[in-house]
């Protein structure tokens, strides 16, 4: 088999594309991460080569917001390529030749009985699961247009999907393959592995399964025993054959011509994959590893673990785009420093922040390099649109003063931003609705509390009457007088913003509200905005079915 094409000549130093000081090292000097691996990629390859970045993942679930960290740092280093005039092109593989491991077996009813086989032997299921997160993709400007909806692409596109069981069982890699397997004993001396045959295993001839142990291992055949049907056979053909993960990597990077690939932090650690397989490329396949991208993990809420597939449940791809558009969504995680962890939450406090502060970038784009070079990475989109929208906290407030109805609170937002796009304000409505039926309800629907209307209301109350102009008159008012009002109005401590509420329902019906709750217990406007986002409610589910 011919080896790659060796590296220019370069610094064993920064062999492998790391920095001194190892593979977290970064160019903090570069306006954005993405760049400073850009130019690493520049540097290592000549100008008329096409750079291709791998991003890989096991359809063992549904693809959640931490496997999609992994695409999202492939696809800011294409773009970042492209800044500098370089090709460059992603390569997507589903490693659907992976086994079912028996804990995932025993937990998905659609793989019970499966363990040991392919991942791909339950073909409806892998391919649901892939087609998913390509629409994912799709939806958030990372996939062309292109692609079919199984990720393949015509000759010469700058992006490749690869499904690994067809390209084992097709025998792309059975020439590598042989060659891996005549040296077994090489390898294992270079992995620190004591016995070569433990580098590979084979899925059974009769079975199907992987839960084999080989005998005997050359580079025409294995000789093994299934643990699982107890057949003793012989596999002649390497596409029987799969090498460990580790070896299964570089396996592909040589034969695929990777140059690139991000990978979790935990793979990047010493003794992890990326630092044992070094002594591969440099004492074996004789090129460079691939410029590694190490990222953080992904969190949920402030103290929660990092997200994992194998935990089961989301959140997705999806689940982001419901409430916030594909530029915000492609923000959240270039945003960060890709070393960094990641937190990605729906609760009020982390959903109105990252809209706060991505009006603030968006707005800081055409005075700021770092904001128009981070910008320029996630989207061709223009920013002045999202630059005039009314924040997302007053966007929530007004469906809250409405009922939840959509109509009347547009009208409301346009009347107070005449600059706004209509459609990136009907889009920007969409998703706080989207986000109020979901996630805010607890919030700003939960279940009434009593507590007594005191000096705070009585204030209000006496300035609404008199009040004339626009929004709600002003007065120093604490955390607990606002507690104290939102109380008397909807039972709760938080609300939609005095001002929005004033605008939205009038100041006079605004008071006479504040009053029927002091006077006799009653919230005229708590059972208004109930039943109207009951209603907004079962429209909005109506339409996701």
């Amino acid at each position: 088999m011919p080896r790659r094409r060796r590296a220019r000549k370069q610094d064993p130093a920064t062999r492998g594309g790391a920095r001194p000081g190892g593979l977290h090292a970064q160019d903090r000097t570069v306006p954005h991460w993405a760049l400073d691996y850009a130019r690493r990629l520049a540097d290592r390859h000549p100008p008329h080569h096409r750079i291709l970045i791998q991003t890989s993942m096991s359809p063992t679930g549904y693809f959640h917001v931490g496997n999609f960290r992994d695409t999202v740092c492939a696809h800011l280093v294409h773009r970042a390529l492209g800044r500098m005039g370089r090709r460059s092109a992603i390569l997507l593989s589903f490693d659907d030749y992976d086994p079912v491991r028996e804990s995932q077996a025993a937990r998905d009813p659609e793989l019970a009985g499966c363990g040991g086989l392919p991942l791909a032997e339950r073909r409806e299921r892998a391919a649901r699961i892939c087609r998913t997160y390509l629409a994912e993709l799709r939806t958030v400007g990372i996939l062309p247009a292109e692609a079919d909806d199984d990720g393949r692409t015509p000759p010469g596109s700058d992006w490749e999907t690869h499904y690994q069981y067809e390209r084992y069982r097709a025998g792309e890699y059975r020439e590598i393959q042989r060659r891996y397997q005549r040296d077994a004993g090489r390898l294992a001396q270079l992995l620190g592995r004591d016995d070569s045959r433990d580098l590979f295993a084979v899925y059974c001839l009769q079975c199907g399964r992987n839960t084999t142990e080989i005998h005997r291992l050359d580079g025409r055949a294995a000789r093994y025993r299934c643990l699982s049907c107890g057949a003793e056979l012989t596999a002649c053909d390497p596409a029987d054959v799969k090498p460990s993960w580790a070896l299964d990597w570089t396996l592909r990077v040589a034969h695929e011509r990777i140059d690139c690939e991000p990978a979790g932090q935990d793979h990047c650690s010493a003794g992890s994959t990326m630092d044992r397989t070094r002594p591969v490329y440099d004492g074996y396949l004789g090129s460079p590893q691939p410029v590694i991208v190490p990222y953080g993990l992904v969190r949920g809420e402030l103290g929660g673990a990092k997200i994992s597939g194998s935990l089961g449940g989301g959140p997705y791809v999806r689940d982001l785009l419901a409430v916030h558009p594909a530029p915000l969504v492609l923000w959240l995680y270039a945003r960060r420093n890709c070393l960094s962890d990641l937190r990605l939450a729906f609760g009020p406090g982390a959903f109105l922040g990252a809209y706060d502060e991505f009006d603030r970038f968006v707005r800081a784009v055409p005075r700021d390099e770092r904001a128009r070079t981070l910008w320029e990475l996630l989207t061709d989109e223009k920013p002045d649109g999202y630059g005039a929208l009314p924040r997302m906290r007053s966007v929530v407030g007004a469906l809250y003063a409405h009922g939840g109805a959509a109509g009347p609170a547009r009208r409301h937002l346009a009347a107070l931003h005449p600059g706004a796009e209509p459609a990136l304000l009907d889009e920007r409505i969409g998703h706080a609705l989207a986000w109020l039926t979901a996630y805010g309800r607890e919030r700003y629907w939960g279940a009434a509390v009593d507590m007594p209307a005191g000096p705070a209301v009585d204030l209000l109350i006496e300035q609404l009457r008199a009040h004339t102009g626009t929004g709600a008159p002003r007065a120093g008012r604490t955390r607990d007088d606002f507690r104290e009002i939102y109380g008397a109005l909807f039972g709760t401590h938080h609300g939609p913003r005095l001002d929005t509420l004033a605008d939205a329902v009038g100041p006079s019906a605004l008071a006479e509200a504040l009053a029927a709750y002091r006077e006799r217990g009653e919230r005229p406007l708590r059972d208004r905005v109930s039943a109207g986002s009951d209603r907004a409610r079962q429209e909005d589910l109506s339409r996701a079915s």
